[in-house]
């Protein structure tokens, strides 16, 4: 124990791979995801793995956008990992093989290929630098993805990765909606710790109209994220109804 009764980073009980990949993908509850996140501030060796993947996650997004060989013995590695992967999430995933992947890289490569590489991260096997000869650009363009300026529909556990995605599609602040709305959303981030807008989403949020509001988070990468109603109407003001933080890749 330290001086303030706190517990050392031996005594803390480490989160395991798949978690910290999730998190990373901003695909846990936001309860989940906020302790989580405070696990791995306080934990050196899960920020460490957590430092890995998202480092991971950025070779994967620059290397992937071009042909790479990939050795024999790395992707037979791979291979057996997700299979093994498969075993546990047939039911949700359903993938076999670089081949099946390869085939369907839209379905299963941003959070199955996170799973199998932190596997071999946390190996040892080194080959953080080698990715997969694939990219995903089956999104690009649809509803909910990039910076769109229509209304998306979407449900309450997309709201996390497609705020991500709206940020990482942009090199600065994306603000959609009226100038009622922003002045509504501006109002509304004025009484968070910081109050530039990041980010200024109208949508339809499991069939209700609400504002996707983003704000400065606890570090460079992250932006916390909020969901509120009373925005979309004249002299509106802003009820939040649901919020989350997300890790931008590209920051």
């Amino acid at each position: 124990m330290t001086d303030a009764g706190l517990p050392t980073s031996e005594h803390l009980e480490h989160l395991d791979t798949d978690t910290i990949a999730d998190l990373i993908e901003n695909l846990l509850p936001a309860p989940e995801a906020h302790s989580a996140r405070e696990h791995v501030k306080a934990c050196p060796d899960c920020q460490q793995t957590y430092d890995a993947l998202l480092q991971l996650t950025e070779d994967l997004a620059d290397e992937g956008r071009t042909d790479i060989p990939m050795p024999a013995d790395v992707a037979e590695h791979l291979n057996a990992v997700i299979a093994s992967e498969s075993v546990l999430r047939a039911s949700t995933v359903g993938v076999h093989s670089l081949v099946q992947l390869r085939e369907e890289p839209h379905r299963h490569l941003p959070k199955l290929l996170l799973a199998a590489a932190a596997v071999v991260v946390v190996a040892g096997a080194g080959v953080v630098g080698v990715v997969l000869a694939t990219a995903d650009h089956s999104t690009d363009g649809a509803a909910g993805i990039g910076s769109p300026s229509s209304v998306p529909s979407i449900s309450t556990d997309q709201v996390g990765p497609d705020a991500q995605r709206w940020l990482d599609g942009s090199s600065g602040p994306v603000l959609h909606g009226d100038a009622e709305e922003q002045a509504c959303a501006k109002q509304f981030a004025a009484t968070q710790p910081e109050s530039d807008l990041r980010l200024v989403q109208p949508v339809t949020v499991d069939g209700k109209r609400a504002t996707v509001i983003g704000v400065p988070g606890a570090s460079a990468r992250e932006v916390k994220i909020f969901v509120v109603t009373g925005c979309s109407g004249s002299g509106g003001i802003a009820t939040p109804f649901y919020d989350t933080t997300v890790t931008l890749r590209n920051r």
